[in-house]
């Protein structure tokens, strides 16, 4: 009995830890994050030209307007305030889009790319109808895609930092790089966070320069990148199911081979 029990403790599939992501996902998921501070820093520049100064990646200011209107008027004061729900009801929007997804995060982040493109054309869309202004309807269209990338750079590239607010990624560089200096190497996070800061910038040189040569309609650029970055995530998802399949059915917990002294006899 005693060597039946030792011959089948002997046979029990040991429990293993998952292999970390391979490098190439590492990369890839960086390249998102970067495309996306990319996009954010394209589309401020460019509403910030558009509509006399308003940023339409963050609702900080919109804060500071709604409390500093009790002492001053502030011009488009409606527009600045309502910033902060229409962040509010984008970013519930994403979470429910993520959640509904169990897991995938892949095709959650496919989709709410898209959805982002959507808002980016509206904006484009009604832009180009009729005389810009803080007032104007596509303002609140790129908030409401600001706040779907914000809410899903949180949820699904939370390690990478903020793609939209880069007060909060220079305090995280500030603490990377002081680490750095104290520990004698690179803190894990400086690359990651740096990268994501220099694609934000990247992205407000390059919408200014294109809001000067073309106006508001060179957000096209920003809907065709977001778009490419949705069919990347999207193929990226299926060729990650495709290999769990594969896993799955290779799996030698489904293989197991009990040797002869412990099979049941008749």
């Amino acid at each position: 009995m005693s060597a039946n029990h030792s011959n089948e403790a002997g046979t029990m599939p040991t429990p293993t830890t998952a292999a970390p992501p391979p490098a190439s996902t590492l990369m890839a998921t960086q390249a998102f994050a970067t495309t996306l501070a990319f996009v954010a820093g394209f589309v401020d520049a460019c509403t910030f030209l558009a509509f006399a100064g308003f940023f339409v990646a963050q609702a900080t200011g919109s804060f500071v307007v709604a409390g500093s209107e009790l002492v001053n008027d502030n011009a488009g004061f409606a527009l600045k305030v309502l910033a902060i729900p229409v962040f509010l009801l984008s970013g519930m929007a994403t979470t429910g889009i993520v959640r509904l997804a169990a897991g995938r995060d892949g095709f959650a982040l496919a989709v709410t790319l898209c959805v982002e493109a959507f808002l980016l054309a509206g904006l484009v869309g009604t832009g180009l109808e009729g005389p810009q202004s803080l007032t104007a309807v596509p303002a609140l269209f790129g908030l409401a895609a600001m706040g779907v990338q914000s809410a899903a750079a949180r949820l699904l590239l939370s390690s990478y930092g903020s793609t939209n607010v880069m007060t909060t990624n220079t305090t995280q560089l500030s603490i990377d790089l002081a680490d750095s200096i104290m520990s004698g190497h690179l803190a894990p996070r400086f690359i990651q966070t740096g990268t994501v800061m220099l694609g934000f910038l990247l992205g407000v040189v390059v919408g200014a320069v294109a809001f000067k040569a073309v106006g508001l309609g060179c957000v096209l650029l920003a809907v065709g990148i977001v778009l490419g970055a949705a069919v990347a995530a999207m193929r990226a998802a299926r060729r990650r199911m495709a290999r769990e399949v594969s896993i799955s059915h290779e799996s030698p917990a489904a293989k197991i081979v009990l040797p002869e002294n412990t099979r049941p006899t008749a």
